[in-house]
């Protein structure tokens, strides 16, 4: 068994505590109303709870990106349906955000297979077909997930629902790469990949790199508003973190 490198849970706690201590993104509060019904729907609705049950297996939770990551991903899409300007009623807004829900939580599921988001769609038709969804639901679902993964990867099609399900899954996907990422989820892949510090060191800048390269992406208006913003926040952040590496890789070492 590895022995524990104590630098590493010190840098993952003074991570935590940067990311604490910095404020709430705009994001939060001018969508307030919306994470509100959002995260009411992740607590009570019937086919969001039953989905939580029928996903959980195929998350990966030792590795980050697991439950906590699903359920921000799935309720982050869900606001941003109810955010979005569009021609949908209320009631087709509030129907969208339950699938958006379902989608949400079943984006990452197989992370670890190749092409997970094509294969996390195949399991979502197979998951979706005992459910009381019209079957044009499901497909919509499914689209959302095939694409989540990349700027470049399948566009959605399809009525406006459709195209602003995609739209918000892939936003709420990304938007994890502000504070989220250097605050939690980085340190979680390292311990489940068992990256030594120096490791840690050469791979770090990827996060920024790729958070950067994300910001022009978002595809809502509300997330173009808001995820640059919270991006750069994450870069930031991750500024600090590189400079707390170096200095921690420089000091003499005493791990146990």
């Amino acid at each position: 068994m590895k022995s524990i490198d104590r630098r590493i849970l010190e840098l993952k706690r003074r991570a935590k505590d940067l990311a604490a201590s910095r404020p709430k993104s705009a994001f939060y509060s001018d969508l307030a109303e919306e994470l509100d019904h959002a995260k009411d729907l992740f607590f009570d609705n019937p086919l969001v709870l039953r989905m939580q049950g029928d996903a959980l297996g195929f998350l990966d939770e030792a590795c980050g990106l697991g439950v906590e990551h699903a359920k921000k991903v799935a309720v982050e899409a869900a606001a941003l349906v109810m955010a979005e300007p569009s021609g949908l009623t209320q009631e087709e807004r509030r129907r969208l955000a339950i699938l958006a829900e379902l989608a949400g939580l079943l984006h990452d599921a197989i992370r670890h297979e190749e092409r997970h988001a094509e294969q996390g769609a195949d399991l979502a038709l197979r998951l979706l077909r005992g459910y009381p969804l019209a079957p044009e639901e499901r497909l919509w679902v499914a689209q959302a997930v095939a694409g989540h993964e990349s700027p470049d990867g399948p566009q959605p099609i399809g009525p406006e629902a459709a195209v602003l399900l995609a739209s918000a899954l892939y936003d709420a996907d990304k938007l994890r790469f502000g504070p989220d990422i250097f605050a939690t989820t980085l340190w979680e892949l390292c311990e489940c990949d068992e990256w030594t510090l120096e490791e840690i060191a050469l791979r770090f800048p990827e996060g920024p790199k790729l958070a950067r390269e994300l910001s022009g992406t978002f595809r809502t208006v509300t997330a173009r508003q808001h995820g640059p913003q919270l991006l750069a926040e994450g870069i930031s952040q991750a500024e600090e973190l590189t400079r707390m590496l170096e200095r921690t890789l420089a000091a003499p070492t005493s791990n146990s």
